[in-house]
């Protein structure tokens, strides 16, 4: 059972006397701190034995839009993803992202997009609904409780940018029509260069995935399409209805429904949606959609990214989530482990929780903060029903700076020593020191910081990739 921190115990109480938070620093693996658990998930992902999601959580950094990345999609999220590709960890599916922002009623898109041989993903915003308009409303607002409860959480997380995660809402009896919805793979119909992973080439059977929750209303359905659009003209790859009706009243479900990755030549634009040319209709509680691929690999999916937010605020985000009859983490926790387990793994996931630039605290307020979020993370991991040895938490403090604020990284440096002796004493959590992946200087040296002076609060995509290349590689080579 993981020991757990009181952060609001008195630095000389007995969990500091017990050695639990020693300040000798543990044996490590240069820089890497705990347990195994996510080193023995992505090794055995690496070696084609099972899957591995990541679920990344923490302040700008995590997905800071860099050089085009845009909508959050870059940063450590990015890292994660390209790195376990380079070490032999193929993609097998896209985010997993709400369909509906908690601001205003706003439908999502995802483009799973092609840049430096890997896959990310990039949120917006389209209103180009019809038939009409208003009868796609923001669940949260229009929806009933039982759903809200189940797909929303108390608190605002911000994943990919946006503003919260919410749900589709179609009223018994109305129906509703799109033309714009998830997934470009060919962005703006242009060929992508280079050429798409291995995990989507053409001729790849692939599914596209919507999570939705059934009701004992009868009568409505969703229409998953999939359309290849070639200069203008619309072809379908495929097509499936799935009924939003179930007897037992209110159950999450996920439709999938297979299709062919066509050629890239001539360039196309590959569309997709639950209700995309051909119309749903209610009563209809869509949540999230994603493609994914019937094979073991890997995905990262982006719970928050609170640009500017602070360690406290992330963690009163956490923590603050299953407030109201909240059972949003089980819902989520529940869909990305069902997709895995459809794509052929059996339902592990990697917490990745890094946070620090942004009004730092000392060390031991700072493991206090992790403490909590891994706390309320492991309890509704449980409720959902899921076994803890399938879950593993990495965190760490930010990136080390480099002549920008000492008072800044003077704490940071504390922060990291505090992780680094507190992780061995907890289950399943892994510390991770970015200072040991690399230094300030050498940050300066590569070129890796955004610029000076404030810009060493971000790094380039770039200078994300290579520390969290270096990251991989020890997390990999950890005993």
């Amino acid at each position: 059972m993981r020991r757990s921190f009181n952060r609001f115990s008195r630095p000389d109480s007995a969990d500091l006397a017990s050695g639990l938070l020693s300040l000798n620093q543990p044996d490590s693996m240069n820089g890497v701190y705990g347990s195994s658990a996510a080193t023995n998930f992505l090794r055995d992902a690496a070696g084609g034995a099972d899957s591995v999601d990541v679920i990344t959580i923490g302040d700008s950094n995590t997905g800071y839009s860099n050089a085009g990345f845009g909508g959050g999609g870059g940063g450590w999220t990015r890292a994660w993803l390209r790195n376990m590709n380079a070490y032999g960890i193929q993609t097998y599916a896209s985010p997993l992202m709400p369909l509906m922002a908690n601001s205003g009623v706003t439908l999502t898109t995802q483009t799973v997009r092609d840049e430096d041989g890997t896959i990310s993903t990039i949120a917006g915003y389209f209103s180009n609904v019809s038939a009409p308009y208003t009868n796609v409303q923001r669940g949260s607002t229009a929806g009933p409780a039982d759903v809200t409860n189940m797909a929303v959480p108390a608190t605002t997380f911000l994943p990919h940018a946006l503003t919260g995660f919410d749900y589709c809402y179609v009223a018994s009896g109305v129906s509703v029509q799109t033309f714009s919805q998830l997934n470009g793979t060919y962005p703006g119909g242009a060929a992508p260069s280079p050429a798409l992973p291995t995990w989507n080439q053409p001729g790849t059977a692939l599914r596209y995935r919507v999570t939705h929750v059934q009701s004992s209303t009868s009568g409505g359905s969703l229409n998953l399409t999939a359309y290849r659009v070639t200069s203008g003209s619309y072809f379908a790859l495929a097509t499936t209805n799935a009924s939003t009706y179930n007897a037992a009243g209110y159950v999450r479900t996920a439709s999938d429904m297979p299709f062919t990755m066509p050629s890239t030549s001539p360039a196309s634009a590959i569309i997709f949606g639950w209700n995309y040319i051909g119309f749903a209709t209610g009563p209809a509680h869509v949540l999230y959609d994603c493609v994914y691929k019937v094979t073991k690999g890997c995905a990262v999916n982006q719970l928050h990214y609170g640009s500017g937010q602070s360690s406290a605020t992330i963690s009163g985000v956490i923590t603050g989530s299953t407030a109201s009859n909240r059972t949003f983490l089980r819902t989520y926790f529940s869909e990305i482990v069902a997709r895995q387990v459809a794509a052929g793994g059996s339902g592990r996931v990697i917490i990745w929780i890094n946070s620090g630039i942004n009004s730092a605290v000392g060390g031991y307020t700072f493991v206090g903060y992790m403490d909590a979020m891994i706390s309320t993370l492991t309890a509704e991991w449980s409720a959902a029903g899921f076994d803890s040895s399938k879950l593993a938490f990495v965190v760490s403090a930010t990136h080390p700076l480099d002549g920008y604020s000492s008072a800044t990284e003077a704490l940071l440096a504390e922060d990291r020593q505090w992780l680094n002796s507190w992780a061995p004493a907890n289950r399943n959590v892994t510390a991770l020191d970015l200072s040991q992946c690399l230094s300030g200087p050498q940050l300066t040296a590569a070129g890796y910081y955004t610029g000076t002076g404030v810009g060493e609060s971000h790094l380039t995509q770039a200078g994300y990739n290579a520390v969290m290349s270096i990251a991989v590689q020890k997390l990999l080579s950890k005993p």
